[in-house]
């Protein structure tokens, strides 16, 4: 038998295992090596960056003229989120489909259309583009950059402020399209058809920008453009309209201080979806919206035997107790062998769109029960031993079936703690609904008590109330715990001085959201008397169409909001200290 040499065998396991460690590390290294090549990611490492991502220099350089290039580039102080930036720019006027070629925090940007002589071209690149760090920091604001395919840049330049549809929502990154009108008709121009001439965004506290565009007149609109595709889709977009023409000349090339305020729009009309029989003598309707109820009546709904087409009598039309969508009949006695068709005209929903007329009546079977039941107390606005009410307090009574309005109100009213008669204002809101207002400010910190003697209250059909006399006892508040704000409002815009001047006051502080509105006097002096304590801001509007509140204009067809003055600085009240001398400033 052969031997092997002890040398040759240790000399071969040696090189095996070389070769196998080697193996392995290709193994695990090729992988890796392909994995970097395919994804670029930002250095890790050091402490935490609270800096947002910059532009740091373009190609071409700003304001440059006479260019001829066909690519730009633009180089970030840190790696950002591609998509992001994809997402973000905008060029207008269009120059075709947009190419990115990304190198480290570079990117150029390659266009596909051939440039226009003698133009002005304003990239944008708005406020979402993030980079790429765990916290992912926005742009602190959009980056504009002009060049001019001819020897001059565009002078003209709009510059403004969006403000959320609600209180502490988000305002950064909401689009601005802005029309130049001189080329088109005003009438037809309609943002959810047409594209903007010009494109910005919003930074963080809402201001925008557009710089270096041409001369002439213009109609802006800021949308939350959900879909990202450049036109306003109604219902879903959230808009926003300029209050005032915009026009920029050789001698005003700045128009500034554009201040809007976002809304949503609701154009779907309300719909009669069902109609139900409670007994024989109560129908509920309901609809598929909530409902201006200030102008239902008995006018707006007729009742017919769907064979006969005999008319049912409806006695009484009110709001169903705590829903906003559905009114109660009351009706002349029903046959339960009857199939009914009932038809709405007139009904509106709670943003003034009219019943869709293919949709605004419906059948349903008559019924036989009868009701015995009297008419009750189901709800009262004010609780028995409540604490800090206003000094005016409007208390609303609401009842569980229609009353006799013939009834006289002086069944409810106030007493001081003498038990004398307060005098009061009294009101039928609707046929369950009523309301008690004193006719003077009541007394600070000091206890009433409210009485309704219910017993002879009656309903539509005589049937006397199962409640008796009920008592409740509230404090009002103490004018201690409270302040005033007084000042005026300057109005330097002298061609818009239509309507009266309004002034909120609200609220910052987390926790509390106060709100108060007040209207200034032909001076446009205001004040707030009662106060509670906290810091506020105030905002002021001009209330063209009096109709004591805040119109968001519509855009299309095209209708100018109302005008919003900026928001002041905040304020700190504090109780038993007024603040006095505030001035709030619209343009």
């Amino acid at each position: 038998m052969k031997t092997i040499d002890s040398t040759f065998l240790l000399s071969f396991q040696e090189k095996y295992l070389y070769r196998q460690k080697w193996g392995l590390f290709f193994l695990f290294i090729i992988p890796v090596l392909f994995s970097s090549c395919a994804y670029r990611i930002a250095p890790e490492g050091g402490p935490i960056d609270l800096t947002t991502p910059e532009i740091i220099s373009t190609y071409p350089d700003s304001n440059a003229l006479n260019f001829i290039g066909s690519h730009l580039k633009f180089e970030f102080d840190r790696y950002v989120d591609e998509l992001s930036f994809k997402e973000s720019i905008f060029i207008s006027p269009n120059i075709g489909e947009l190419e990115f070629d990304w190198s480290g925090s570079e990117v150029l940007v390659t266009f596909s259309g051939k440039l226009k002589p003698n133009t002005t071209y304003v990239v944008n690149i708005g406020a979402d583009v993030r980079d790429r760090f765990i916290n992912q920091k926005h742009m602190e604001k959009s980056f504009s950059l002009a060049f001019s395919t001819g020897p001059e840049i565009d002078r003209g330049a709009i510059e403004g402020q969006v403000f959320p549809m609600k209180d502490g929502e988000q305002v950064n990154g909401i689009m601005i399209f802005a029309y130049l009108l001189d080329e088109l008709n005003s009438d037809t121009l309609n943002p959810k058809t047409s594209p903007p001439d010009f494109i910005t965004q919003t930074g963080k506290s809402g201001d925008f920008f557009l710089h270096h565009i041409p001369f002439g007149d213009y109609r802006i609109f800021a949308i939350r453009d959900e879909y990202r595709n450049l036109i306003y889709d109604q219902e879903v977009d959230e808009y926003a309209i300029q209050p005032n023409p915009i026009c920029i000349t050789v001698t005003d090339t700045l128009v500034s201080g554009i201040i809007m305020k976002l809304t949503k729009e609701d154009t779907t009309k309300p719909r009669l979806i069902k109609a139900t029989a409670l007994d024989r003598n109560r129908v509920v309707a309901e609809f598929s919206e909530n409902l201006d109820l200030s102008v239902s009546s008995l006018s707006s709904f007729t009742l017919k035997d769907t064979v006969t087409e005999k008319t049912l009598q409806i006695i009484s039309c009110y709001p169903t107790f705590k829903d906003g969508k559905s009114l109660t009949l009351i009706t002349a006695n029903q046959d339960s062998t009857i199939i009914y068709r009932l038809t709405s005209s007139g009904i509106k929903d709670s943003v003034g769109n009219l019943i869709s007329p293919f949709a605004n009546s419906i059948n349903f079977n008559g019924s036989a029960k009868i009701d015995t039941l009297g008419p009750k107390l189901v709800s009262i606005s004010i609780k028995d031993s409540s604490r800090n009410i206003s000094l005016r307090p409007k208390i609303f009574f609401v009842f569980s079936n229609a009353l006799l309005k013939d009834t006289l109100l002086d069944w409810v009213n106030i007493y001081n703690e003498k038990q004398e008669k307060i005098l009061c204002r009294k009101k039928w809101i609707d046929d369950i609904t009523v309301r008690i207002e004193p006719e003077e400010l009541l007394t600070s910190k000091a206890w009433y008590s409210l009485k309704a003697e219910l017993r002879d209250l009656k309903d539509w059909a005589s049937r006397v109330c199962i409640d008796s006399t009920k008592t409740w006892k509230f404090e009002t508040i103490d004018v201690e715990d409270f302040s005033s704000m007084e000042g005026i409002v300057v109005d330097m815009n002298k061609n818009d001085a239509i309507g009266k001047i309004f002034v909120m006051a609200i609220q910052v502080d987390e926790k509390t959201t106060n709100r108060y509105i007040v209207e200034a006097d032909a001076e446009n002096k205001f004040i707030f008397p009662q106060v509670a304590e906290g810091r506020y801001i105030l905002q002021a509007f001009r209330d063209r169409n009096n109709n004591g509140k805040y119109d968001y204009g519509k855009p299309f067809p095209f209708e100018y909001s109302e005008r919003l003055s900026q928001v002041s600085e905040i304020f700190k009240v504090r109780a038993r200290w007024p603040l006095e001398g505030l001035v709030v400033k619209m343009k």
